[in-house]
């Protein structure tokens, strides 16, 4: 019979290290009871931080979508203004700024989307649709944040081609030309 060249104490220790070790495998990762406050702050950085690859198609489709919906909503309330329909326009204009704030602006909130080289022509496009919105409501000084964070975000980017207003193009500098002269005629 062969003899082990590990005494018995240390087989023993080594048994319990691996027994000790399953158990911590097996027993739970502990974030049962980790807060819920944490787990919307990891949500937040997902948000935040740069994409590649599949998650950077599903950020780009996203962005797409809010465009063509931000799209339809200008059509929308501009033809319900033009109707002078004063109850539906109200009624919309709630649901605009709810939609604003709970949907586009997370999805606008990191500044990485804004260098990007993929996505930064939609996240310009994204913040113009949303200030001609803005326009619509006659919500000039949240237009005028709007168009600070432009000036903020395109330093130096003022030839890039952007959607000003829906549905035509201008380089962005003539865009925010347009969009300060235009935001009080809403």
């Amino acid at each position: 019979m062969r003899r082990s060249p590990i005494p018995p104490r240390g087989r023993l220790a080594g048994l319990a290290l691996l027994a000790a070790l399953g158990l911590a495998c097996a027993g739970g990762s502990g974030f049962e009871s980790v807060p819920e406050e944490f787990a919307w702050e990891e949500t937040a950085a997902e948000h935040t931080s740069p994409l590649s690859g599949e998650n950077l198609a599903q950020a780009r489709l996203e962005m797409q979508r809010a465009q063509r919906d931000l799209r339809h909503y200008s059509h929308t309330l501009r033809d319900l203004r033009s109707r002078a329909d004063h109850g539906s326009y109200n009624l919309f204009s709630s649901y605009l700024a709810a939609y604003l704030g709970l949907q586009l602006d997370p999805m606008l909130a990191g500044d990485w989307q804004s260098r990007h080289p993929e996505l930064m022509a939609l996240d310009a496009n994204l913040r113009f649709a949303k200030a001609q919105i803005l326009v619509e409501m006659r919500d000039t000084g949240r237009v005028q944040d709007v168009i600070e964070e432009i000036e903020l975000r395109f330093t130096g980017r003022e030839n890039m081609l952007v959607e000003f207003p829906i549905g035509s193009q201008r380089s962005l500098g003539d865009a925010l030309k347009a969009l300060r002269d235009g935001k009080w005629k809403g």
